[in-house]
């Protein structure tokens, strides 16, 4: 029987990235009967070979977007898996990959082994033409994502992102949208909000989940809208999630599961997947394409 080809696409600039912990990454695939080609990704984006049986993504979030828009109309076809080396995470720590990774070769083998029933499938939502494989968020967060230093990010990890937040509370912006869209129970909806944020996997922002609904394997995303984003909005809602308290019952945001979303107009900087991102889409829909997770 042939080795499985595995293809390591890796992000040498993601926030814990080791050349030393790449090496014993190959290794332990190897040791498990992988046949490992690693590829770094480029400014321009991610690559593959073409011709991988499965992918691991060594990298966060922004990583396994990058990765899942270079696959294309293969992103349903070709399995994925994760080697945690971002800053955040939320995708591999939702799929409880290890961080060790021998047990992650081990844990990713014995899924091989056992076969697409047994993994988990994740239907794939995007904003216009761009993945989305976590979350996005509109208003003072993302753009405090803007403001994150690549530099200090590297150096400290998720503590930039805290630091990005403190200097914008100086500039903080309010720019009212408006939002429309279908619920995942066919019902219309339109809301006025000066902040949005939509998960469509359980974590957000790190350990905290902002809907008791959203999951990766959910074929819906969760819209968590927010009327008035004040900065004692803002912090109360903040302070509610790392509680781990239900924000919509103390009036601070709506929260609706959602097939379809749509954008009056392009309010920007967007957050997507943890990035900043300069230019927007107007609509959040489904690809009608299924991420397949090895696990």
């Amino acid at each position: 029987m042939s080795r499985p080809k595995l293809d390591l696409v890796y992000n040498p600039m993601s926030g814990s990235f080791r050349e030393e912990g790449l090496l014993v990454l190959v290794q332990a695939f190897e040791r498990e009967g992988f046949t490992v080609n690693a590829v770094p990704t480029r400014a321009d984006g991610a690559q593959w070979s073409g011709d991988a049986d499965l992918i691991c993504v060594h990298g966060g979030d922004g990583t396994l977007r990058d990765t899942v828009q270079a696959l294309g109309a293969d992103a349903g076809r070709v399995p994925l898996c994760i080697a945690r080396s971002g800053t955040i995470n939320l995708v591999a720590r939702e799929l409880n990959y290890p961080v060790e990774p021998g047990a992650l070769a081990r844990q990713v083998a014995d899924g091989w082994a056992r076969g697409p029933d047994s993994w988990i499938t994740s239907p794939l939502y995007t904003l216009g033409d761009l993945p989305i494989v976590s979350c996005l968020s509109i208003g003072p967060d993302s753009h405090a994502v803007a403001r994150v230093s690549g530099a200090l990010k590297k150096r400290i990890g998720r503590y930039a992102y805290a630091v990005a937040m403190l200097q914008q509370m100086r500039e903080w912006p309010r720019n009212a949208m408006i939002i429309r869209g279908e619920t995942s129970d066919g019902e219309m909806f339109e809301a006025e909000a000066e902040a949005a944020i939509v998960s469509h996997g359980a974590l957000y922002a790190g350990p905290f989940q902002l809907s008791p609904k959203a999951a990766l394997a959910e074929d819906s995303v969760e819209l968590i809208t927010l009327r008035r984003a004040t900065r004692l909005g803002m912090m109360a809602f903040s302070f509610a999630a790392m509680l781990r308290l239900p924000v919509e019952r103390f009036g601070f945001a709506e929260i609706r599961s959602c097939r379809r979303i749509t954008f009056d107009r392009c309010v920007t900087p967007v957050q997507v997947d943890g990035d900043h991102m300069p230019e927007c889409a107007y609509a959040i829909q489904p690809s009608g394409m299924t991420l397949r997770y090895v696990v």
